[in-house]
């Protein structure tokens, strides 16, 4: 009872584990106990525990069901790698906000591993088109497909004929490797081994991530905005940046690890989240890369949690206040930046219009208070 009453003396996080686990308790005192002290709670006083890996299961899952809990936490805990896909499936059925549940259905290997996700995002009716044809292309490729594949392999057997065997998928990069490293494109010093590990992270690549219907790399749109950056991609080899937008993800993914400079310039901007993110991968990428990466607007989201996520480049205070001002950055991780933000730069954010309302406040709010400005 003292336990869930936040009467003992533990760490946030303990008692946060401590209420969850007594919340389920067989003592009708006990859980109401509990309920009364969640609501003492700060919702977004728990994005660290929403954030970490290391949470368990049972506390994620908890926090992604609680009703208290705010966008902003939710989208945290979506993200992590630990939350349990049960606890995905059963928010998602649920889910009343549309740019959530496409987060949600952002996490193919959940979505593979958990088809109760799928069949819950196709029943919300608030899904986006996008989160619906993620969670169909899933649906199609690890299952239906599968599925019909078996039964065809079925009646070959009963019919004693041979199945046909399957032809290996065209490389571009394993057909002109050497081709690549004598234009510059390919550092053959970075390690293979780097690429693997990245795959298997990923898990199967969707052919459908970059064929028909996706979106596909904009050389064009890509030199302009490079022009806007003072940077140029020579004229004479614009058919080698046409033949990267032909690659296959797996193709691009491998180009944007083992890149050179040029390479990670134009693979960074990448539609496809998973190439764009292995640029930041790559042991090359420069501290001034990644700086100038944080501040683009059109950059995907999962490069923006890559670097600040990152000890390394959040020490520099150059990125974290790139990732506050970046629209693309979620609420959540700028709001974890804000109080290693200057207070003159403090004072530009509250009157920023492009980042989201909550920032904007929260500066102005925390630059009063360093300030004194209004204050008694």
């Amino acid at each position: 009872m003292a336990a869930a009453k936040g009467m003992l003396p533990l760490s946030r996080d303990e008692m946060v584990e401590a209420l969850v686990t007594l919340a389920s308790d067989q003592d009708d005192g006990v859980r109401s106990a509990v309920s009364e002290t969640l609501k003492t709670l700060e919702p977004m006083s728990l994005v660290g525990i929403a954030g970490d890996e290391r949470s368990s299961e049972a506390v994620l899952g908890f926090l992604l069901l609680w009703e208290s809990s705010p966008r902003e936490l939710v989208e945290t805990i979506v993200f992590n790698r630990s939350t349990p896909d049960e606890a995905l499936a059963h928010f998602a059925g649920k889910c009343g906000d549309p740019a959530v549940l496409e987060a949600i259905s952002l996490k193919q290997q959940s979505l593979i591993k958990c088809p109760a996700i799928i069949e819950a995002i196709l029943a919300n009716p608030i899904r986006t088109p996008e989160a619906e044809r993620r969670a169909r292309e899933v649906q199609q490729e690890f299952f239906e497909k599968q599925f019909g594949a078996k039964m065809v392999a079925g009646e070959q057997r009963a019919q004693q004929q041979p199945e046909p065997a399957a032809e290996p998928a065209p490389s571009l990069i394993a057909d002109s490797f050497a081709d690549l490293i004598a234009l510059g494109l390919i550092d053959p010093e970075i390690d293979v081994s780097i690429v693997e590990d990245y795959l298997s992270e990923l898990g199967p690549i969707l052919d459908a991530e970059s064929e028909a219907g996706g979106p596909r790399l904009d050389i064009e749109k890509i030199a302009f905005e490079l022009e806007d950056e003072e940077i140029s991609l020579p004229a004479d080899r614009m058919p080698v940046y046409q033949q990267i937008a032909l690659m296959s993800v797996k193709d691009r993914v491998m180009l944007a690890i083992r890149g050179t400079r040029e390479a990670r310039m134009i693979l960074v901007r990448d539609p496809n989240r998973l190439v764009a993110a292995g640029v930041i991968r790559n042991p090359r990428i420069t501290d001034s890369e990644v700086e100038n990466v944080s501040a683009m607007k059109s950059v995907s989201e999962e490069v923006i949690r890559l670097i600040a996520s990152s000890r390394h480049y959040t020490k520099s205070y150059s990125i974290i206040h790139n990732l506050v001002r970046n629209p693309r950055t979620p609420i959540a991780l700028s709001m974890g930046f804000l109080n290693r933000i200057q207070t003159k730069d403090l004072r530009q954010l509250s009157t920023n219009k492009n980042v989201p309302d909550v920032i904007r406040q929260t500066s102005g709010r925390m630059f009063l208070k360093r300030t004194g400005v209004g204050g008694g």
